[in-house]
């Protein structure tokens, strides 16, 4: 027996100690509804319920997304109902002036009518907003996109190759025996992917080494779609990228509109051939651009986005300043040159460059304008394509390796310190701007003015050239494999005017759901004349409010399907959300009823060893009566 030490008071203390934080984890477990309450309850659990909350989290707001997705969508297809019926209003004015039976005035006073819904057509178009968004901007599409051919391409400047795989074709081609020929545009789909955008490739390299060393070895990924934008007469091409906050972009697409172009459009003797292969130089030199510089393209990082005349400018100077009728009047005058140093017509070329702004004509004089900067910065030596592109690759290089700001390179090359200085000199016409131009001018007579050919004055099929063999510095080889999307968080976009829909937890390419924006004005949609002044008149407005009855009901088609896959898309995530939330409650959440027996079982544990440490510290006491015995 000892007095020192009551060993069963120790004992009966520490089970009571143990039961007492036994019943304070059963109290938080029951009044927070949480097992897991801290990492030294479930380590793992811990970890994997915090990862599926973030997911379930991301999901939650990727469901709102495309709740917002879908209000954007109803947004536009309310105005586009506007437009319908002022449509329908407009097809009945145009019958009805058509009628015999109506006077002059009379139908000046149908035609007061019609002129006034193609204004109200037009404020929709220029107003329709949602949360700040134009829903209708000017550089939006004309038509949605359809009976598209796809290529994916992955340029390898470390192999030297241009590696090619056909994707997928048109809508209405059977899944089951697609091929190009059922298109009816075989033969310009093959030009284009296997000839024109590896030798184009190759010709902007070798002019422009310094955008080659920028991509090093990386291989780029892109996309060709050939296929209708808007039809005939409108937009030949664009080029888009997006982008993240940081590193290469990704989803370069180049889209041409088939159209414009045809099979025939690839014969040597074809007007369109020199059109055809100047837009592909034109926007492979967007893309190029887009990869190497793409802070400056983008405009983020804090980087100013690069002015349109430059990017348009210098894509000019891959593609050439002339086949597409830009500089149409500067041509003429040049065919009435007999050298270039025949000086008669400097006054005519002075007053056509006073005639426009370079911001205003970016692809005209932003031409002529980058090809002036190419030129002062490369030591005016002499107007040849090969003396502009080694100004110009100068100017690439400090945008590239010294993030300079556009005017400050230009600045370091030419002396040109600011956008006014630059318009100054077409404003008044400079004697030593004019001289260029007039050199220019001569040196393209009946080619492109492209600077990624042997001379200026290649044109037509002479542009990209013929054919591809493996000597060439780039050649077609089998499939592609397009690399993956950088890891990253999600950035933005390049191009056509486009929204793009994040319904996803992740910065996973096909969580973006792109949503193409429309023009809406007279114009865009062939009314721009339209009238019903005279029977004449009333017959023609008959065709074209058919036409573009068509192109609204073609455009509501595509928001109401983008609508229904929105509609779906949030059913997806809602069943995802609760299947995740009811898998991370299993890991998480407390089970009531067992907590609570625990909780009555250490309750009793409690009121025994209270009593038992009460009988312990007793003990020692019964040693009083051995000393008084």
């Amino acid at each position: 027996m000892r007095i020192q030490h009551n060993i069963l008071s120790l004992n009966v203390h520490r089970n009571l100690t143990g039961t007492n934080g036994a019943i304070a984890k059963n109290l938080e477990k029951l009044s927070s509804g949480y097992k897991i309450n801290r990492a030294g309850d479930d380590a793992a659990g811990l970890a994997i319920s915090e990862k599926m909350r973030a997911q379930i989290t991301g999901i939650n707001q990727a469901r709102q997304n495309a709740d917002d997705g879908i209000s954007l969508v109803q947004t536009v297809e309310g105005a586009m109902t506007e437009v319908h019926s002022m449509l329908n209003r407009m097809m009945e004015l145009s019958v009805l002036s058509a009628n015999g039976t109506y006077s002059k005035s009379e139908r000046i006073m149908i035609n007061q009518e019609m002129q006034q819904l193609k204004t109200e057509i037009d404020r929709i178009g220029k107003t329709s907003s949602f949360n700040g968004i134009k829903l209708f901007p000017e550089n939006g599409l004309s038509s949605p996109q359809s009976e598209m051919t796809t290529y994916g391409i992955t340029l390898d400047l470390t192999n030297r190759t241009c590696t090619l795989d056909y994707i997928s074709g048109p809508a209405s081609i059977s899944t089951a025996n697609m091929n190009r020929a059922s298109s009816g545009y075989e033969a310009l789909y093959n030009k284009i992917s296997t000839e024109y955008f590896p030798n184009a490739i190759s010709q902007i390299f070798d002019a422009f080494p310094s955008l080659e060393a920028a991509v090093g070895t990386d291989k780029i990924g892109m996309e060709l779609h050939i296929g209708n934008i808007d039809g005939y007469g409108g937009t030949l091409a664009y080029a888009k990228f997006s982008f993240y906050p940081t590193g290469k972009p990704f989803k370069l697409t180049i889209k041409v509109d088939a159209g414009d172009f045809s099979n025939e459009s690839i014969n040597a003797g074809s007007p369109d051939v020199g059109i055809l292969e100047s837009t592909i130089a034109h926007e492979l030199m967007h893309s190029v651009m887009q990869y190497t510089m793409t802070d400056a393209m983008s405009g983020r990082n804090g980087f100013s986005r690069l002015p349109e005349w430059f990017t348009e400018g210098t894509a000019q100077l891959s593609g050439g300043g002339f086949p597409t009728n830009w500089n149409y009047e500067l041509e003429q005058i040049a065919k009435q040159l007999t050298s270039e140093n025949d000086t008669s017509k400097d006054a005519e070329i002075g007053n056509y460059l006073k005639k426009y702004s370079v911001t205003g004509r970016p692809y005209g004089h932003g031409y002529l304008a980058s090809a002036f900067i190419g030129y002062l910065a490369s030591g005016k030596t002499s107007v040849t394509g090969q003396t502009i592109a080694e100004g110009m690759d100068k100017i690439f290089d400090d945008l590239i390796n010294k993030n300079s700001g556009l005017f400050t390179a230009i600045s370091a090359h030419t002396g040109i310190s600011h956008l006014s200085s630059l318009e100054h000199l077409f404003n008044t016409a400079d004697k030593d701007l004019v001289e260029f131009v007039r050199k220019l001018a001569f040196q393209s007579k009946n080619g492109a003015g492209s600077v990624i050919t042997p001379s200026l004055s290649d044109g037509g099929s002479s542009i990209i050239g013929d054919t591809v063999t493996a000597e060439q510095a780039f050649h077609v080889v089998d499939k592609a494999t397009i690399p993956p999307a950088p890891p990253g968080g999600f950035g933005g976009y390049g191009g056509f005017t486009n929204l793009q829909l994040m319904v996803g937890e992740d910065n996973n390419l096909y969580n973006i759901i792109d949503v193409e924006l429309f023009q809406m004005s007279p114009s865009s949609l062939g009314l721009a004349d339209t009238n019903a002044l005279t029977h004449d008149d009333a017959l023609d407005a008959l065709i074209n409010v058919r036409s573009a009855i068509d192109k609204v009901s073609s455009i509501r088609s595509y928001y109401g399907a983008l609508q229904n896959r929105l509609e779906h898309t949030v059913s997806y995530l809602d069943n995802m959300g609760e299947n995740l939330t009811a898998s991370e409650s299993r890991i998480r959440d407390t089970d009531m009823a067992k907590s609570m027996m625990e909780y009555v079982r250490n309750q009793i544990l409690l009121q025994s060893g209270q009593a038992m440490l009460a009988q312990a510290n007793q003990q020692p006491s019964s040693i009083l009566q051995l000393l008084n015995a």
